[in-house]
C-alpha cells in the first residue's frame, strides 16, 4: 500500500505519517522500483499501536519506548512506569480542572444577567484581574474564609 493509501485508510494526515517515519516510530518501508514507499500490514499495526497509545494520552517518546520494548525479553516494569506516570499526570490535570471549574462557577455567579453588558460583573472582574487587582474567580482560602488574590 502506498503512503497516501495508508494515511487515508487510517484517517491520518500525510504529514503525521511522514513525521512518524522521520522519528523512527514506524519501521522503514521498502521501496518499489519506481522509488515509492510500500507499506505493509506491519506498518498498519505499528500505526494502530501509536494511535492507541496517543488516544490514552501517552506521549510520542513514551510510545516509542513502549513500541521498542514489545519484542524484548525484559520485565514489564518500564511499561508500568510509563503508564503509572501518565496516571499521575491525569490526576494532576483533574485537580487543575476541578480548580478551573470552581473559578468559572465563581465568575458565573458574579453575573446578574439583568444588567447591561457594559456593567457585567464577569467583564469587570476579568478587567480587574488584567489590571493586577482581585477578581471574582481567583480567590484562596485563608483560615476558613475566602480572600481574593490577584492573578
Amino acid at each position: 500500500m502506498l503512503r497516501n493509501q495508508l494515511a487515508k485508510h487510517l484517517g491520518l494526515d500525510l504529514e503525521t505519517l511522514r513525521f512518524y517515519e522521520k522519528e523512527n516510530l514506524i519501521s522503514r518501508p521498502k521501496r518499489k522500483d519506481n522509488g515509492y514507499r510500500e507499506y505493509s500490514e506491519k506498518h498498519l499495526v505499528e500505526l494502530k499501536f501509536i494511535r492507541h497509545c496517543r488516544s490514552l494520552g501517552i506521549g510520542l517518546k513514551e510510545t516509542k519506548t513502549l513500541k521498542d520494548i514489545q519484542d524484548q525479553s525484559v520485565d514489564c516494569s518500564q511499561a508500568k512506569e510509563i503508564i503509572d506516570r501518565n496516571i499521575n499526570l491525569i490526576e494532576i490535570k483533574m485537580k487543575e480542572l476541578r480548580s478551573l471549574r470552581a473559578q468559572l462557577i465563581s465568575l458565573s455567579k458574579s453575573c446578574q444577567t439583568k444588567r447591561e453588558a457594559k456593567d457585567c460583573e464577569i467583564v469587570k472582574s476579568l478587567n480587574s484581574a488584567a489590571n493586577g487587582n482581585s477578581c471574582a474567580c481567583h480567590s484562596i482560602k485563608v483560615k476558613g474564609r475566602k480572600k481574593s488574590s490577584p492573578v
